[in-house]
C-alpha cells in the first residue's frame, strides 16, 4: 500500500481558502498538509485553525528547511520561479499556481532542472480540467479543414464574485470600491493582464490548436493598457484574442471560446472560477436539412480547481502522463513575453509613454 504524500502550502489568500486547502482536505486518502506558509500572521493563524494545520511559517525557506514535504503547493501570486527552484533543489515535486514564472529564460531553466531531477512541476491550469472544454478539443481534433478560434474576455474587479466566500482576511482589510491603480502602465499590462488573466486564454488556445510557438501577426493593447487584442496562426489555424478588464462589476464577467469550422460553430463559455459547481457551456451550431440547429452540453459540476488536483496526484501515484507540465508551460510563457513584446512596440509606434 502506497505512503500517503506529504505536502507543504506556500500562499494562504484567498483562492487558496476556497479553492485548494478545501479540495487537498478532500485528497486525505492520498496526502495530507504538513505545513503551511503565509506573510500576513493573522491569515496564517486563521487558515491554519480552520485546516488543522500545526506547522506554520512565515517565510517559505523556513518551512522548507524543516523536513520538507514530498510536494511543494505555490499559491502566492506573481513571479513564482525563486520558490520553484528552491523547492526542486529540496527534492520536492511542485503544483504551482499559473504562471509558472515571468521569464521564458526561467522557464526554461525549471523545465530543465524539474527533468533532471526526475520530479514534476505541474502549472495550475484549471480550464484544462472541464469536460466541457475536452468536448471543444475532442471535435477540433476531427476537424481536417481550416478552423477560426477566438478568444474574448471581459473581466470585470471580481470582489463581488468572491466575496460571499467565508475565508480569513488581513485585519486592516477592506472591501475595495474599484480596482486600484487599473491600467495606464505596461507593468500592469504584464504582470496583471498578461501573466494572471491572459494566461488561461494562451494555454486553452495552445491545447486547441495545437500551435506551440504561434505566428503572432498583430498585437496591442486596450484602453490605456487595460488589456490585449492579437491575432496569430499556424497551419489552417488561424486565432483571435480580446482581453480586457474592467474596474468595476459593469457588464460581468464574460470569457468565450468560438471555433468556426466548415460545417459548425461551437461556443465555449466559461462563468467565473468563484462561482463554484457553476458549469461551462458547450453550444454547437450547424445546419441540417436545411435548417440551423443547435444543441447545448454543460460541463462537468466537478470543481476544475478539484479536478486538476486529483490529476496531480495521479502523476505522482500512478505515473500518468500530467497535461500541463513545466515543459508545455514554457510555450505558453514564451508566448506572453512575444505578446507583451509586440503589444509594447505597437505603442511606442503609436506614442503611448
Amino acid at each position: 500500500m502506497q505512503r500517503r504524500l506529504t505536502v507543504d502550502v506556500v500562499g494562504c489568500g484567498e483562492i487558496a481558502q476556497i479553492m485548494h486547502l478545501p479540495h487537498l482536505l478532500e485528497l486525505s486518502d492520498v496526502c495530507g498538509i504538513r505545513a503551511i506558509c503565509e506573510r500576513d500572521p493573522e491569515v496564517l493563524k486563521g487558515v491554519a485553525e480552520r485546516f488543522g494545520v500545526n506547522s506554520t511559517f512565515t517565510d517559505y525557506r523556513e518551512m522548507l528547511a524543516t523536513a520538507p514535504a514530498d510536494v511543494l503547493v505555490v499559491l502566492t501570486s506573481g513571479d513564482h520561479a525563486a520558490i520553484i527552484r528552491d523547492a526542486l533543489d529540496a527534492g520536492m515535486h511542485v503544483f504551482v499556481e499559473k504562471p509558472l514564472c515571468y521569464s521564458a529564460e526561467d522557464a526554461r531553466d525549471i523545465a530543465r532542472r524539474a527533468e533532471e531531477a526526475g520530479r514534476t512541476v505541474m502549472v495550475g491550469y484549471s480550464r484544462l480540467f472541464d469536460s466541457a472544454f475536452e468536448d471543444l478539443k475532442a471535435a477540433l481534433d476531427r476537424e481536417s479543414g481550416p478552423v477560426y478560434l477566438r478568444a474574448e474576455a471581459a473581466l470585470p474587479m471580481d470582489y463581488y464574485y468572491r466575496a460571499h466566500h467565508d475565508v480569513v482576511r488581513p485585519l486592516d482589510f477592506t472591501p475595495p470600491d474599484r480596482a486600484p491603480e487599473w491600467g495606464g502602465s505596461w507593468d500592469h499590462l504584464f504582470e496583471e493582464v498578461l501573466n494572471n488573466l491572459v494566461i488561461h486564454e494562451i494555454y486553452c488556445l495552445r491545447v486547441l490548436t495545437g500551435i506551440a510557438r504561434p505566428e503572432i501577426l498583430t498585437a496591442s493593447d486596450i484602453l490605456d493598457r487595460r488589456g490585449i487584442e492579437a491575432t496569430w496562426r499556424g497551419g489552417d489555424r488561424h486565432v483571435s484574442m480580446g482581453v480586457m478588464t474592467l474596474d468595476t462589476v459593469a457588464g460581468g464577467y464574460v470569457e468565450e471560446f468560438r471555433a468556426v469550422t466548415g460545417t459548425q460553430t461551437h461556443v465555449l463559455e466559461y462563468p467565473s472560477i468563484y462561482l463554484k459547481s457553476w458549469p461551462a457551456k458547450l453550444t454547437r451550431s450547424r445546419l441540417e436539412g436545411g435548417s440551423l440547429v443547435s444543441s447545448e452540453t454543460l460541463g462537468s459540476f466537478v470543481d476544475p480547481f478539484k479536478a486538476e488536483l486529483d490529476h496531480f496526484f495521479d502523476v505522482l501515484t500512478k505515473g500518468v502522463p500530467c497535461v500541463s507540465g513545466a515543459a508545455d508551460a514554457v510555450d505558453d510563457v514564451e508566448t506572453l513575453n512575444r505578446l507583451f513584446a509586440a503589444a509594447k512596440a505597437a505603442g511606442e509606434r503609436t506614442g503611448h509613454p
